[in-house]
């Protein structure tokens, strides 16, 4: 999965967490308020209860005082007391229920109102125990006592709806909040669903781009792939055809050579002499060329075997020393004091070997140095190829292992595949090649082989 991928997949985690702390949210919000609806109906329930408990009590009040007027017997008086002790109590209860000041104030006119029938009851009854006359007593309540029970039953009736009133408003109130809760959770959920459908499209249509992409890019390197093979091909076949003019041209050269009288005629010796190098040059730039391919294709293979660097080192020198001698140049070769051993492909390895120190004698001027050593270090083991010749500038040294990149002064010198080769046969061998080069102050390479196990 590629990271457009993975990046879409987490967005739609995130909005799915962010929608969970929402609903949570919600719901604790909705148990808060469902709570807080459970305890408005229990109050209410309660101040229906005890409001009509007040109004039995005071119905029992205005039952006992007709009885006490017209029986005139005391006993009824302790009766009444308790009455309106208990219609105190009712009061209390319902003030403590009471959640405005609107509604405690009707309870307290209530309370008002009771006391001050109770002491026109209190006298009334007084007068009738004392002596007075039924009709005088009645008419006494009816005219006094009358117009204070229908306030306070007014009273009371104001309380009741003003306390059925501030119930239906809360409730109506948490209704609304609780359907708006829900809306927004609607709304939030619907808005989370297209946005996810909306992503899941996309990332549908991605990963089928994706997969169009690999198709062709699949395609374009079996064909890509056919195609170096190809190329490797009908390079090995111009190479062996190329090879075969070469060498008899070289054997040819080699034998002009030997013939007798050829050092008594330097003219025609160095012209033959100039005839050899150009054949080896020929030689390598074919091989730099089949190398290419094969590295291309993924043919590069080694023969690996247990390799003694130091014969090998010996071996490339002695063939380099003459050339650079011809040359005008000083050749030394330090060995490592130890023989270390490498499991590696002794020919690619002196053929890199070879082409490091080829380039340094070819761009080192007469009287110039190169200089060829090995040392261990740790688990590996360096190669270095030294010269005091050209020398390159940072921006050159970052580039002289790109395939045919050549520097202005090496143009006219190869075809610039030599180092590419080098490094990718170094890197088979899982070892790295580097340079260190100043203008004007030469340069050196250095191989880095890890040692055998």
């Amino acid at each position: 999965m590629v990271g457009y991928e993975r990046r879409l997949l987490v967005l739609v985690g995130l909005i799915a967490l962010a929608f969970l702390p929402l609903l949570a949210a919600s719901l604790f919000f909705l148990a808060r308020f469902s709570a807080a609806q459970d305890r408005l109906d229990a109050v209410y329930t309660r101040t229906v209860i005890l409001a009509h408990d007040l109004r039995g009590e005071k119905m029992r009040q205005n039952s006992l005082v007709p009885v006490i007027v017209i029986n005139g017997e005391r006993g009824l008086l302790v009766e009444l007391e308790r009455s309106n002790h208990r219609f105190d109590v009712l009061v209390g209860g319902l003030k403590a229920l009471a959640r405005d000041d609107e509604t405690r104030a009707a309870l307290d006119e209530v309370s008002a109102l009771q006391r001050r029938l109770l002491v026109l009851q209190r006298a009334g009854v007084a007068q009738r125990l004392d002596g007075g006359t039924m009709s005088g007593a009645n008419a006494y309540f009816q005219r006094n006592a009358g117009p204070l029970t229908s306030s306070i039953d007014a009273a009371i009736n104001r309380f009741t709806d003003r306390s059925a009133a501030r119930y239906q408003a809360e409730r109506a109130r948490n209704q609304r909040v609780v359907r708006g809760v829900f809306g927004v959770l609607v709304l939030a959920s619907i808005c989370a669903f297209v946005f996810c459908a909306f992503l899941g499209r996309l990332l549908l249509r991605l990963v089928e781009q994706k997969r169009t992409y690999d198709q062709v890019t699949a395609r374009l390197a079996e064909r890509e792939k056919a195609i170096s093979l190809a190329r490797k091909e009908a390079v090995e076949v111009v190479a062996h055809d190329l090879n075969n003019p070469i060498t008899t041209i070289l054997f040819a050269s080699e034998n002009l050579l030997a013939q007798p009288g050829v050092e008594q005629q330097p003219k025609v010796r160095s012209g033959v002499e100039a005839i050899l190098l150009a054949t080896e040059t020929m030689r390598r730039l074919i091989r730099n060329i089949l190398d290419h391919s094969k590295i291309e294709a993924g043919g590069l293979v080694l023969a690996r075997e247990t390799v003694d660097l130091r014969r090998l080192l010996t071996d490339v020198a002695d063939q380099f020393a003459l050339s650079a001698a011809r040359k005008g140049l000083d050749f030394a070769y330090t060995p490592d004091a130890a023989e270390p051993l490498l499991d590696a492909d002794g020919g690619r390895l002196g053929q890199v070997v070879a082409n490091l120190l080829s380039n340094a004698i070819k761009f080192t001027e007469p009287g110039g140095t190169v200089s060829l050593s090995s040392r261990v270090e740790g688990e590996a083991v360096v190669v270095e190829v030294r010269d005091t010749g050209w020398g390159m500038s940072p921006e050159q040294a970052a580039r002289i292992f790109e395939r045919n990149w050549q520097g202005e002064t090496a143009a006219a010198h190869g075809n610039g595949l030599g180092l590419a080769i080098s490094k990718a046969i170094v890197e088979a061998h899982g070892g790295r090649l580097g340079v260190d080069s100043r203008p004007g102050e030469g340069s050196a390479f250095s191989v880095v082989l890890p040692l055998a196990a």
